[in-house]
């Protein structure tokens, strides 16, 4: 396949540092380190480190990695991933961890109306994200400190080239791997961008990324059950393949 890279986000630091450092300085209060992805992963044990921080001063902290990816980012750190919730979106990891709490009875009643009660999440992530996960854990009486370790920007350029590729109906198959980077496509591209993209089959990584595509009108060809990259490339080749050689997906 003849690839075109296109990047519509840009990776950046947080404005300030104030709500991630307070929460590093009180690192041994909490009960659950949470990341959901390589770039939080990367970006809080950069700051961590520049705050002279030792990796011994996670002993004792659990600790989540949402996806696959996410979880060999941590092992990096010689850290041990404690659970990997089966669903990769805010949703299965709600369920992982209430299920969790049924088994590990984190309070001495567990038929209490708010389980979590006494627990301390700390979730580092972008500064854009969906707000489902932190608000059922209050809900359920815990306590989390959602600090932002990074930004998502959209890239200064125009794609004319793209523009141009599309129109003469060049890109067969369009991939978005988070709704941000479809819905910065969209303003780069322009008040047509959905006309431009009416004849192109597209692939996304999951629900949130399908459910933004399907707002601006458009349709989605392609999506993996597993929400990870792998997983949308392979379910690509089989779209190919059935498309192509009539193969049964």
């Amino acid at each position: 396949a003849e690839i075109i890279d296109f990047p519509t986000i840009t990776i950046v630091p947080p404005l300030t540092y104030d709500d991630l450092d307070k929460s590093i300085d009180a690192i041994e209060t909490y009960n659950w380190l949470i990341f959901t992805s390589r770039n939080g992963v990367k970006y809080f044990f950069k700051r961590y480190f520049e705050k002279d921080k030792d990796i011994r001063d996670l002993k004792g902290i659990k600790i989540c990695a949402i996806g696959t990816k996410t979880a060999s980012e941590i092992k990096k750190y010689g850290l041990k991933v404690d659970m990997v919730p089966e669903e990769f979106r805010a949703e299965g990891l709600i369920e992982a961890f209430v299920a969790l709490q049924k088994q590990e009875n984190f309070n001495s009643v567990i038929q209490n109306s708010k389980p979590f009660t006494g627990i301390r999440f700390l979730l580092p992530r972008a500064e854009k994200a969906r707000e489902i996960f932190p608000e059922k854990i209050r809900e359920l009486g815990g306590e989390i400190d959602i600090p932002v370790v990074y930004r998502t920007i959209k890239p200064e350029y125009h794609g004319k080239r793209l523009r141009r590729f599309l129109k003469e109906g060049r890109i067969s198959i369009a991939t978005f791997t988070s709704a941000a980077t479809f819905n910065n496509f969209v303003e780069i591209m322009g008040s047509d961008s959905e006309e431009l993209l009416r004849g192109v089959t597209i692939a996304v990584i999951g629900p949130i990324t399908a459910n933004a595509v399907k707002k601006a009108g458009l349709p989605v060809h392609i999506m993996p059950e597993q929400s990870t990259v792998d997983a949308m490339v392979e379910e690509i080749i089989k779209w190919v393949k059935a498309k192509r050689f009539g193969e049964n997906i």
